[in-house]
């Protein structure tokens, strides 16, 4: 279920903030630009929207937070696995989760630069679910070996086109009012709807 009225627009439809912007004490952030160290030399730089309705904002803020914390793990060899209590444990989203770590520290990689994630917004609400859309922007990221020194090869999902895409994520309310998430869905370059994230 979508909300006819709330149509897809890169940032909201406003151009980029140029300033970092301060949390506040509530679930959501000030619209702007946050940049988030996930680890030594790795930062996430979430371009929080102007989101009035607060469980909207925390749905978004509970994307966001996933988002960073699984690059946190990559970051920290795996050693910061906070990224779990995001995730619904019962949900095909902690297996994906979990792989997706476990295949930087099977391959002895690591990652530095800037991930981007941007266009964040909540398309539906339906009861105690909800779906939130962020384009995400990849292109400043290397792989590097694990003591942080860039591989020779980059991958080509760290570059044009494939590097930005769309990424959304299903949430459910848990027992205490959080948001979790529980399913995972990227649309590629290809997809219209990724077409959209390209600035």
């Amino acid at each position: 279920m979508r909300d006819a009225d709330r149509g897809f627009t890169p940032g909201g439809g406003a151009e980029p903030a140029a300033a970092t912007a301060a949390t506040t004490a509530t679930a959501g952030h000030t619209p702007g630009t946050e940049t988030i160290t996930a680890a030594p030399g790795l930062t996430i730089e979430v371009e929080w929207p102007d989101e009035p309705d607060p469980d909207r904002s925390s749905a978004i803020k509970a994307f966001a937070d996933d988002f960073t914390a699984q690059w946190r793990a990559v970051g920290t060899l795996g050693k910061d696995t906070s990224y779990i209590k995001g995730i619904d444990v019962k949900s095909p989203a902690i297996r994906d989760a979990i792989a997706w770590v476990r295949n930087f520290l099977d391959d002895k990689e690591s990652a530095r630069g800037v991930a981007k994630l941007y266009a964040l917004r909540v398309p539906a609400v339906v009861g105690r679910g909800a779906e939130v859309d962020g384009c995400v922007d990849l292109t400043g990221v290397r792989l590097t070996d694990q003591e942080g020194t860039p591989l020779a090869r980059q991958p080509t999902w760290l570059k044009r086109p494939r590097a930005v895409f769309l990424q959304t994520a299903g949430l459910v309310h848990d027992a205490d009012g959080g948001w979790r998430i529980r399913l995972y869905r990227y649309a590629d370059h290809s997809d219209e709807r990724a077409k959209e994230c390209l600035r």
